[in-house]
């Protein structure tokens, strides 16, 4: 009599199968084998990141369904290659930890979600591994390859330059409080907040026009809130970054559920994290080519000498947002 494959391998077998990209031919052995190997084209180089999602830090089960999970996982990857400035992303591999009561429609859920994402942003999926655990989580290392333009790191930024933002600030955090507090009301009323928590748009595009263009000191993610980016940026480049928010960067549905939680919106814009929008330094020459290459940029700050990170104008409590 045949033995029939244990669930691990029933559930190997069909990722196997899932994950197939015959039109990635950079891709020359994925799913199956200890490692994925790639084609790596001459002058340029591999830009390479992992991040994670834990059930209990980063979401909780009731408010999470496995497509909301797989596109996050996703999308805050190729943020950190976003923020690296001209890398186009390549491929990835996904690995997670499972209780024993997960579901196969879960597993098969993520799944799709997660080749579709990866059809979306043009990357291929090369493999990954597999584990229980007492809690569900799930991580992917996801690489890129720089373009003419080369990397932007965090150390660049000089006193004189100008910080500024690109991309959603504010909204995730207020996301997540709804969800956190299972507020029906508010989802249907800021559907816009909630999927700036689950959803958030990598910035590629605008990475490689920073990168491309040599118009940033410094640049990183905003994964950590406005505030704490803002001392990363001070810490690494030896300066002092003097923060200063204006009015232009809260749009109508933050301001609104801002007043409907009794809190200013700078609170959520300084404080709040996962937004994965760009937060960059760059020279006030540079000013006039961001506004018309990036027109959504807008100028959150500046750069002098000294050390830490200032807000101007702010009174309330700063609390940096924390990852565990």
């Amino acid at each position: 009599m045949k033995k029939r494959p244990g669930g691990e391998a029933r559930l190997l077998e069909h990722i196997e199968k899932t994950f197939r990209f015959p039109g990635d031919k950079r891709l020359l052995l994925g799913p199956g084998d200890d490692c994925a190997v790639l084609k790596h084209g001459a002058g340029r180089d591999l830009v390479i990141t992992t991040d994670e999602m834990v059930e209990g830090t980063h979401y909780l089960a009731r408010f999470a369904t496995p497509e909301d999970i797989a596109r996050k996982l996703t999308r805050m990857n190729l943020s950190d290659l976003a923020s690296m400035g001209d890398v186009k992303p390549v491929s990835c591999v996904v690995g997670s930890g499972l209780r024993k009561d997960t579901s196969a429609d879960f597993t098969r859920r993520f799944m799709k979600e997660l080749k579709a994402e990866a059809l979306r942003f043009g990357i291929s999926i090369a493999g990954g591994n597999l584990a229980g655990a007492r809690e569900n989580h799930f991580y992917m290392t996801v690489w890129g390859e720089t373009g003419r333009g080369g990397v932007v790191t965090r150390y660049g930024a000089r006193p004189g330059d100008l910080l500024l933002n690109v991309g959603n600030i504010g909204l995730s955090a207020a996301g997540l409080e709804i969800l956190m507090a299972g507020d029906k009301a508010a989802a249907r009323k800021f559907p816009g907040l909630v999927k700036a928590f689950w959803a958030p748009e990598p910035m590629l595009a605008a990475g490689a026009v920073i990168g491309r263009n040599k118009l940033a000191t410094a640049m990183l993610d905003n994964s950590d809130g406005l505030a704490r980016s803002a001392a990363i940026l001070a810490s690494l480049s030896k300066c002092r970054v003097i923060l200063s928010p204006g009015e232009g960067l809260c749009g109508p549905q933050l301001r609104a559920y801002a007043a409907r939680a009794g809190r200013p919106w700078r609170h959520y814009v300084l404080n709040g994290g996962e937004d994965y929008g760009l937060i960059f330094t760059a020279r006030p020459s540079a000013l006039r080519s961001i506004k018309k290459l990036l027109p959504a940029a807008a100028v959150v700050g500046r750069v002098e000498k000294g050390r830490g990170a200032v807000i101007e104008n702010y009174d309330g409590k700063v609390e940096s947002f924390e990852h565990f």
